[in-house]
């Protein structure tokens, strides 16, 4: 599946174990991709706790991002920097990406949970960022700071 959704969606089962209460939500893809995911889902059992969403318009997306709980970047490989990680910078919700050279351009430790690109990986990086209150406030104090300092319209503008 592409850019590491088949391996979160691993993720997300094993991690629900620990977070019952954990819903994945999955935006953005064509029908046929948004079918995939929903018959992987079926596959792991997670069919009642994953919601697959086809494309949507940026700003409806970005409402589903502000009551999040938790922001996944699964890829597992690629060089580009996604747009959407500095949206996620300045959302003030944790960020669980994958520690590949996309990422860790911009990303460390101190403003996203970092993973490995495999499932058990990203499921210790999920549960963690669901259960550790105190690690999710660092993180994302961090990443704000980050987002000011360095990624904001003022600083692009200067």
């Amino acid at each position: 599946m592409d850019q590491g959704l088949g391996a979160l969606l691993e993720a997300f089962a094993r991690a629900h174990a620990s977070c019952p209460d954990a819903l994945l939500v999955l935006i953005g893809g064509t029908a046929e991709q948004v079918e995939r995911l929903r018959e992987a889902a079926a596959t792991l059992g997670i069919t009642d706790d994953v919601m697959v969403l086809e494309r949507m318009p940026q700003t409806m997306a970005a409402r589903y991002t502000k009551g999040a709980h938790v922001l996944v970047s699964p890829r597992c490989h690629g060089s580009n920097t996604p747009l959407k990680i500095y949206e996620q910078l300045a959302s003030g919700v944790p960020l669980v990406a994958t520690n590949i050279l996309s990422h860790t351009q911009v990303l460390d430790a101190r403003v996203a949970f970092m993973v490995d690109p495999n499932p058990d990986s990203l499921a210790r990086g999920l549960t963690r960022a669901l259960t550790d209150e105190a690690a999710r406030a660092e993180v994302v104090g961090n990443a704000r700071r980050l987002y000011a300092e360095a990624y904001s319209r003022p600083v692009y503008e200067a």
